[in-house]
């Protein structure tokens, strides 16, 4: 059928032809069943909150992900207006008379207040959001790379955490807070692609997209909005809230049988544990993306991932290339690699409230 005027409604039929094929054995590795409509938002509110008692533990669990209940996943109820924000608040005020009042009641409260906070962002900036600089309170140069934004989209950049949160998105339209902040971060402040690039992806994908939440987190993530730049270091990330590497392996099967040791950060096994692992990195599980701070040690050549994110089959690039060309104001990864010596975080000093969704 041909595509619709801008003034156009469109036909069921067309949207129907333009949508995505889901792959049904993908969805059920998804963290939850996401059902439509007010009676389902409630069963989740109820079930969550009241019957398995989770909010209690919201704050210390909330970093999760893998499972249902680590955290609320309001949010595509909340982006579909099939739960009001006013019933979780109120929600959350009733259990804390009839049970506890914490931190961890605070926390979700004080997600319902970032969710107000960008859709009273996204009025006052308008256009404004959606431009590459931002409201302009920072300046930035981006990096036209194809190839590592199209590695990116479909979870084949060589880093496990990465791509596990890429293909979790692809797959069931839904992302963990701390995934969204690592994807972010590595697309933005690692890789200097356009931030609009990521915030187009996850509006395609999210079933909890809305513009102010979306596009005002990409601008914050991207280090637009003039305060503090949160960079995240991905293996660390990785090590420290999957240390077993579940959740990648659960996402990224080309890794089921790698070791522990070397799940997030492939590329440093030796190649007798490559072999005996089933996993030779640059052909069955992509060599990883250069990013603009250093290239991981160990394999990073050229060669093609057998690329298991959904529905693109054949596979990434097997990363090795650099489209930044060897920038001497860029450290060395000697350098990069002994400022991590302490396991810090360059950029991430203290954890912030989750501005994602609630």
């Amino acid at each position: 059928a041909p595509a619709p005027s801008l003034v156009e409604v469109p036909p069921v039929e067309w949207l129907a032809a333009k949508g995505t094929a889901v792959d049904p054995e993908l969805l059920k590795k998804g963290v939850l069943e996401f059902r439509g409509g007010e009676t389902a938002a409630m069963e989740r509110l109820q079930g969550w909150m009241f019957e398995r008692d989770m909010l209690k533990s919201y704050k210390e669990t909330r970093n999760g992900m893998l499972g249902a209940d680590y955290s609320s996943k309001f949010s595509p109820w909340l982006a579909c207006g099939c739960l009001s924000p006013r019933t979780v608040y109120w929600s959350a005020k009733k259990y804390e008379k009839e049970r506890v009042a914490n931190e961890s009641t605070y926390w979700l409260i004080f997600e319902l207040l970032w969710r107000d906070y960008f859709r009273f962002q996204g009025v006052r900036q308008q256009g404004k959001l959606f431009l590459p600089e931002g409201e302009g309170l920072v300046s930035q140069e981006w990096v036209e790379d194809d190839a590592g934004f199209q590695a990116w989209a479909e979870g084949n950049t060589g880093w496990p955490l990465v791509d596990a949160n890429m293909r979790e998105m692809r797959a069931t339209g839904f992302m963990s807070n701390r995934g969204r902040q690592n994807v972010a971060s590595f697309l933005a402040l690692d890789l200097r692609i356009d931030w609009r690039k990521g915030a187009s992806v996850f509006e395609e994908f999210l079933l909890d997209y809305d513009p102010a939440s979306n596009w005002g987190n990409w601008a914050a993530a991207a280090g637009l909005g003039g305060g503090r730049v949160n960079r995240f270091n991905i293996p660390k990330q990785s090590k420290d809230y999957d240390a077993e590497g579940k959740y990648v392996k659960h996402w990224c099967a080309e890794l089921k049988n790698v070791p522990k040791q070397y799940v997030h950060e492939p590329w440093r096994m030796p190649e007798h544990v490559q072999k005996s692992s089933g996993c030779r990195v640059g052909v069955d599980y992509p060599a990883p993306v250069q990013t603009r701070f250093a290239p991981p040690e160990g394999n990073r050549g050229g060669g093609k991932g057998k690329g298991k994110g959904k529905g693109k089959g054949g596979g990434g690039k097997g990363g090795g290339y650099n489209p930044r060309g060897g920038d001497p104001t860029q450290p060395s990864i000697k350098t990069y690699w002994a400022e991590k010596s302490s396991g810090n975080d360059v950029d991430e000093h203290k954890p912030r409230p989750k501005r994602w969704k609630a």
